[in-house]
């Protein structure tokens, strides 16, 4: 509960790369997130490369900072035949990979934020995507250059309710 807890967005890295065995062990718990319908429906980018890095960067307004890995998280669409239901679940799927991503790099001191402001199709372009793999999120990771200060959360009473939907009165 303290990683989830103290996760916070991260947009500003030291230049410390994110080595292989880190990296392994954040590939790890992403593949372990739930999927719809066991699909899988999912494809992951790992871009290490400072050049690629910069490259995807000029695309994408939402990675702030020159981070030391950027995963690159897609739609594959060719895994989403069949029914018709799993069209919408799949951004919904690849999330759920990001966050335990983004957790499992929390625990390892390292931090990110989950970008969607930028242009898919230049990045698709860069890095040679095949047509079935849409991006829809690119997750900028490392090391914090500055203390991790998480966001402020709204009151549960407000967001969450028992039974049937009750919120308090605005007062």
């Amino acid at each position: 509960m303290a990683v989830i807890r103290t996760r916070g967005a991260v947009r500003s890295y030291t230049t410390e790369p994110v080595g292989d065995e880190v990296l392994e062990s954040l590939l790890e718990a992403m593949l372990a997130a739930p999927s719809a319908s066991n699909k899988q429906a999912w494809a992951f980018l790992a871009v290490r490369e400072p050049k690629r890095v910069r490259r995807i960067r000029a695309f994408a307004p939402g990675i702030i900072g020159l981070p030391p890995l950027v995963l690159v998280a897609c739609i594959d669409r060719a895994r989403m035949t069949g029914d018709p239901h799993l069209r919408d679940a799949g951004s919904l799927c690849v999330a759920m990979a990001v966050e335990n991503f983004l957790l499992a790099a929390h625990a390892q001191g390292l931090g990110g934020c989950p970008v969607s402001s930028f242009l898919p199709e230049p990045v698709q372009m860069l890095l040679d995507l095949p047509s079935h793999l849409e991006p829809v999120l690119l997750v900028p990771v490392g090391r914090p250059a500055q203390p991790l200060r998480p966001s402020p959360r709204r009151a549960r009473q407000e967001v969450v309710c028992h039974e049937s939907w009750h919120p308090p009165h605005p007062g």
